[in-house]
């Protein structure tokens, strides 16, 4: 392709990569060894970069703000210049979310993990000064769900956009973000398309479940159906309904949750915490310390009357006003 860096229109011209800048996207990362983009790689030295990227002016170079995927794939292909299409002043971060988010969902280039962290940072970029959390938006949309008057001032006109760019039914937005509320090495299944994005939203409506971890494990080394997952998630709340110490076909009912279990739910909590704490307001985060407090609290207790032959009940200390 012949080197052209005048421009054909305001809105077309070829620019040199090295005057785009690239910043975070709402994809989470191109994967330049897959074969998908190798076969892009192999396209573009053949044809040539057939879709031009969008940019914006940014002081004397251009701000990407779609076609990352197609920029990288350019310059492994030796590219000096890409065809791109520019878009005046868009300068606010929603904006810039608004047009990723219109490429990306509308083309299903998104995985689940990546739509809902779009779909959340939209959000959150209308209403900076809501200063919505995760749980903050996933009430919102519960709201919006019983009627548009329920949900916060604003937050109507935002998600029928949402639904506009993405084509998607509010439930299916709660259901999408709250994937987000999974730990880690569950998001990085769905991402990679080893669990399927429907059993994620099982695990996360879900979360309370006792073998929540365990379930996990498990499906990923003999995967189940979807009304399997469902049956094993859930089969914790039927004994529940029973008197403690009832039998049932002959058997106790009472089973204690392993500590092995136990502490498996801290770690993972204490993992989630070292990447998505900043999703949390300084309230929602000293709220659950204050509850670790009271849980590392009841354990001492417990371990010193133990220790010491008794079986007194600790009390509950009191927890620090929200």
């Amino acid at each position: 392709m012949a080197t052209k860096k005048t421009a054909e229109s305001q809105e077309f011209m070829y620019l040199p990569l090295e005057s785009i800048i690239v910043e975070e996207q709402v994809r989470s990362g191109i994967n330049t060894e897959s074969e998908s983009f190798k076969a892009l790689v192999l396209s573009i030295k053949d044809r040539g970069v057939l879709e031009p990227v969008l940019v914006t002016q940014k002081d004397d170079k251009y701000l990407l703000l779609c076609g990352e995927r197609r920029y990288h794939a350019a310059y492994k292909a030796g590219l000096e210049i890409i065809p791109a299409r520019i878009v005046n002043a868009v300068t606010q971060k929603d904006e810039i979310l608004a047009f990723q988010l219109s490429e990306n969902l509308q083309r299903e280039d998104l995985n689940p993990i990546d739509q809902a962290k779009g779909i959340l940072a939209f959000i959150q970029a209308k209403h900076p000064d809501q200063g919505y959390n995760l749980d903050g938006v996933m009430k919102e949309l519960v709201n919006y769900d019983r009627g548009s008057e329920y949900a916060a001032k604003g937050f109507s006109d935002t998600v029928s956009e949402i639904v506009g760019i993405a084509g998607k039914t509010t439930r299916t937005l709660f259901r999408t973000i709250s994937l987000l509320k999974l730990v880690p090495k569950i998001q990085d299944a769905i991402s990679s398309g080893t669990l399927p994005v429907s059993q994620g939203y099982i695990f996360s409506a879900n979360l309370g479940s006792p073998d929540f971890f365990t379930i996990f494990d498990e499906i990923m080394v003999k995967p189940v159906t979807n009304a399997k997952l469902e049956r094993m998630l859930t089969e914790y709340k039927k004994a529940k309904h029973l008197p403690s110490g009832a039998v049932a076909g002959g058997k106790t009912t009472t089973k204690p949750v392993s500590i092995k279990k136990k502490v498996e739910v801290l770690q993972n909590a204490e993992s989630f915490f070292q990447e998505k704490a900043d999703m949390y307001s300084v309230s929602d985060l000293q709220k659950y310390l204050d509850e670790l407090k009271v849980l590392a609290s009841l354990v001492e207790k417990k371990i010193e009357a133990v220790s010491a032959g008794g079986a007194v009940k600790p009390k509950r200390p009191p927890v620090a006003p929200s």
